[in-house]
């Protein structure tokens, strides 16, 4: 794979070449970003009433680990216990009218199940070559083809408390998904649009066992926090860190989590 891409015979990754790369620190080492935890500590109050508000479908929450497709389920590693309740919830709360989702799974049937329990007319439209879990008998729309091949003008139709959820190839190379999504997309969504991003460990770094992946989304992320014109919402990693204990006061902490899975969901809104 490594060698089609350097000879150019099929490009299957990226090879960038840094002539200091071996005295940089690796994925996994890097100390915590102190100026946005600081950003991510006035979100407190906000993260501490969403809390509040997974807490109050307790009950809703109770999926059974064994239940078919397309139903959601707790165990699985690609969208676990937090990252699945907050998304049930937000659906629940903000009452979208459209979500476009750019990679979808088992994400999607927590959105799906959140749309039917509420009774909502929700559209839910999935943009995604290749779900990594099935999702063909859901109420969605499934655009199985890359970002870049679909009408940008569709994101223009998303509205105040509509849903634009990310968790895609957290990449961001010229061309690539999160370039269109950062430099097309997020500046003609609509103020009030919520936006959600998978995988982010913001302020931390990205584990260390994660490196092999060169993932360097969260870099574009932190800087978009830092621009001042997202508000945090709901961080999974954030407030795992920081309020334990009103976490294991609700469902979350009857809820199970695999092992090697990470909860990663990050919130915000648009100013």
């Amino acid at each position: 794979m490594a060698l089609k891409t350097l000879l150019g015979i099929k490009r299957q990754g990226f090879f960038i070449p840094h002539r200091y790369c071996n005295e940089l620190p690796i994925t996994g080492t890097l100390p915590e970003y102190s100026a946005l935890n600081k950003i991510f500590s006035k979100s407190h109050e906000t993260q501490l009433d969403f809390i509040k508000q997974i807490n109050s479908y307790a009950d809703d929450l109770k999926f059974e680990d064994v239940v078919s497709p397309p139903g959601p389920r707790w165990y699985q590693t690609w969208f676990p216990r937090l990252d699945g309740a907050s998304a049930y919830t937000i659906v629940r709360k903000q009452r979208p009218s459209k979500i476009i989702e750019i990679g979808s799974g088992h994400s999607t049937r927590f959105m799906a199940q959140a749309i039917k329990d509420e009774g909502l007319n929700t559209e839910l439209i999935s943009i995604d070559p290749e779900p990594r879990a099935s999702i063909s008998e859901l109420k969605v729309r499934s655009e199985k083809i890359t970002l870049d091949k679909v009408d940008m003008g569709i994101f223009e139709t998303l509205k105040e408390n509509d849903i634009l959820f990310i968790d895609s190839s957290h990449i961001m190379m010229p061309g690539t998904d999160v370039d269109f999504l950062f430099n097309r997309i997020f500046p003609i969504i609509s103020a009030g649009t919520l936006i959600h991003i998978h995988d982010i460990f913001l302020p931390h770094d990205y584990p260390l066992e994660w490196s092999w992946r060169n993932y360097n989304e969260q870099q574009a992320v932190g800087t978009l926090i830092q621009g001042g014109n997202f508000k945090i919402i709901f961080s999974s990693q954030y407030t795992l860190t920081n309020f334990t204990k009103e976490l294991h006061k609700g469902p979350i902490g009857q809820i199970h989590l695999p092992n090697d899975s990470y909860e990663t969901s990050l919130w915000l809104k648009k100013n």
